[in-house]
């Protein structure tokens, strides 16, 4: 069972004994409960097609987005679903949990992040610390600029009480790109591969 959130003395004292990573670290990103990650310079678009995406079949996002760019600045559309990542990277020891959340004045420009996957599950990145996915949509009815390196969501880190009901698996995104295609249907069939990067 998860249950209690870290402070951000606790924060500080797992990064201390080795068992959390946050790198790069700044000592004022830290907030009673949580570390504000900031948003990285790496990004890849979706294409608007006819045709529907089939999440439940191989290679589901082949062809459907566009190559990875860097920019220090992101112009996102109204409805405009992007790829983005976090500047830092991030590693658990299996004790431990974590989760994202944009920061409030984020959200009241109606900027989404995670697109409510916003679990990261105990011990990712523990082996390779690993820059975290954003899903970043605006649901302002203007376009949005945003810039690389701003603070964007909160990490929060929790402790995970008891033993683990089921063997902890690496996930099929730990140590890869964090702009990689969708791997939905690859992870459950067993099919995914491994594919190093960094954003």
């Amino acid at each position: 069972m998860a249950d209690m959130l870290l402070s951000a003395d606790q924060i500080r004292f797992e990064r201390e004994q080795g068992r959390l990573t946050i790198e790069p670290f700044d000592e004022a990103r830290l907030k009673p409960a949580s570390y504000v990650l900031a948003l990285g310079a790496r990004f890849r678009r979706w294409r608007r097609g006819a045709e529907p995406v089939a999440l439940w079949s191989a290679a589901a996002a082949a062809g459907r987005l566009d190559d990875a760019f860097s920019a220090d600045t992101l112009v996102l559309q109204p409805g405009e679903f992007v790829l983005g990542c976090t500047a830092e990277a991030v590693g658990l020891s299996g004790a431990l949990h974590g989760s994202i959340s944009p920061l409030s004045h984020v959200a009241r420009f109606g900027l989404a992040i995670h697109c409510g996957a916003d679990f990261i599950n105990p011990g990712f990145g523990e082996k390779m610390p690993t820059v975290l996915t954003l899903e970043l949509v605006n649901h302002n009815p203007s376009p949005i600029a945003l810039s690389a390196g701003m603070p964007i969501t909160h990490f929060r880190v929790g402790r995970v009480q008891g033993a683990a009901a089921a063997p902890r698996a690496r996930s099929v995104y730990e140590g890869a790109d964090p702009l990689v295609e969708p791997r939905l249907f690859e992870e459950w069939n067993g099919q995914a591969g491994e594919e190093a990067g960094a954003c």
